[in-house]
């Protein structure tokens, strides 16, 4: 009775499983809910889960800043640009945050242990974290850049070479010499196959200061230490090295995390029966006032991430700022001196609001809700398939608006028209409402197809590589009595 089953069974699970695993894992779960989904449900949130929302937020800003300013050049007049408003897509302080999250996510382990008396296993994680840390970071460029240059090849995307071999080494080339290359990271080097990956160079090389930061600290008294990073976030400024101020401003952040969820909380618990009302309406008034500060400055950061590409020392508000920029960030002629002045605000507002984002419950639970947490998981996928996913669809997607013939027809110069297609073809861009509906429609029909091939990326190659390198670490690490102990014993056993 088995075998009779077991032909038409096998086939219809394994479809079954092709289709689930085809579907975006959200849609999946919704349809075929699972064993792991249950389990999922039951865990619950890190400490650190908010920080894992912004990221996946930021993440998706990035998206739509890429989108925006790439092929939404004529939005400039139209309400997105305001203040507050213009930061759905104001990709660039995003960045930014992206790695005041990474110094507070590389540190806090190594911290926890370190302030839980376990010096050595502080030590094995980083050791842990440095030979895992390029794996992480640069296994999952080099799939989307080698589907990329497949894509180009085919003719999918523009930039196609005259050969496979020469496509295959000028990948080889930026992939080597620019995503993997951290020896130039301040020169903004724009990686070939995918530009968007000119932060990878500095995440690395910044994690690697960070693990060097945290090794030669990791012996000091809790306040020296925590004087020493605040030492280091000042040299880097006066430095201009934005990225190392982001990174160590983390690690200071992650240690005042650490030392919060060590200490037991404060309220003022009264002692007397006359006591509490004054108690409590003190504890209250003090929260509030808690509550407005770090509001405060959260706004204050949304203001800054919204500083305009051009023309920001005319802008009211972001003027003031760009005067009061250090000399350090201030452009010598090289480049472009608007991008070099933001670095400096963009960093001190990253640092500010995740801070704030910390200290703010009803900010909290905004990053710690479900989907903020999905944005989450698939972040660096969608950080690395964007790009391409963008450049595959987009123009399908937008297509042009139409265009009128010009000139006489049948005489020199003629110009025939051709009718419009796409989103642009259909709504139109010459007015302000068409130009802000031809970016919304275009970005609702887009952002479902970036984020489905991000969430088959995130399954199929970002989750096998972090497990990859783990599995990598286990097959080199060295035994517990250390390698010598090991080649001692094996030479003893042949001798016996």
């Amino acid at each position: 009775m088995t075998l009779a089953r077991s032909p038409v069974r096998l086939p219809r699970s394994l479809a079954a499983r092709v289709l689930r695993g085809s579907l975006p894992s959200f849609v999946a779960d919704a349809v075929w809910p699972g064993q792991d989904q249950q389990q999922q449900k039951k865990q619950t949130l890190q400490p650190t889960a908010y920080l894992d929302g912004l990221r996946g937020i930021a993440s998706f800003v990035v998206f739509f800043c890429h989108y925006t300013e790439l092929h939404h050049g004529y939005l400039t007049p139209i309400l997105l640009q305001l203040p507050l408003v213009r930061v759905v897509f104001s990709g660039r302080p995003m960045v930014h945050i992206f790695f005041v999250i990474s110094g507070f996510v590389l540190s806090y382990k190594p911290l926890r242990l370190l302030h839980a008396g376990a010096l050595d296993k502080c030590h094995a994680t980083l050791a842990s974290s440095v030979f895992r840390r390029p794996m992480r970071l640069y296994l999952p460029c080099l799939v989307s850049t080698l589907l990329a240059a497949v894509l180009m090849q085919t003719g999918l995307i523009d930039a196609r070479a005259e050969s496979w071999s020469a496509q295959i080494r000028s990948w080889a080339h930026a992939y080597l010499r620019s995503i993997t290359w951290p020896w130039a990271w301040d020169h903004h080097m724009m990686p070939a196959y995918d530009i968007h990956l000119w932060t990878i160079p500095i995440e690395f090389a910044h994690s690697m200061l960070l693990f060097m930061v945290l090794l030669g600290l990791s012996r000091l008294r809790t306040r020296l230490r925590q004087a020493a990073t605040l030492v280091l976030i000042v040299y880097s400024a006066w430095c201009g090295k934005w990225a190392a101020i982001e990174f160590l401003a983390g690690l200071f952040l992650a240690e005042v995390h650490v030392l919060q969820s060590l200490s037991p909380s404060s309220p003022m618990l009264p002692t007397a029966s006359s006591a509490p009302t004054r108690g409590a309406g003190r504890e209250k008034r003090c929260k509030w006032l808690r509550v407005l500060f770090h509001s405060s400055i959260l706004v204050g950061c949304l203001f800054v991430a919204g500083w305009p590409n051009n023309k920001a020392d005319e802008t009211p508000g972001i003027r003031y700022l760009y005067q009061k920029t250090p000399a350090s960030f201030i452009s010598n002629g090289d480049g472009d001196g608007n991008w070099i002045v933001q670095l400096f605000w963009f960093s001190w507002s990253g640092i500010l609001a995740v801070w704030s984002v910390g200290e703010l419950t009803y900010v909290r639970r905004l990053f710690e809700s479900s989907v903020a947490q999905y944005c989450g998981k698939i972040s660096y996928a969608i950080y690395v398939m964007h790009g391409p996913g963008l450049e595959l669809l987009q123009e399908l997607v937008l297509g042009h608006r139409a265009e009128p013939a010009w000139g006489i027809a049948d005489t020199e110069g003629y110009v025939l028209g051709r009718a419009g297609w796409g989103v642009r073809g259909r709504i139109g861009i010459e007015t302000p409402m068409q130009r802000t509906m031809t970016w919304l429609v275009g970005l609702v029909v887009l952002g479902p197809m970036v984020v489905w091939m991000a969430d088959l990326f995130w399954r199929l190659v970002d989750v096998p590589i972090v497990k990859l390198g783990r599995a990598v670490e286990e097959l080199c690490i060295a035994p517990p009595g250390g390698i010598e102990t090991a080649q001692y014993a094996d030479s003893t056993k042949e001798r016996e």
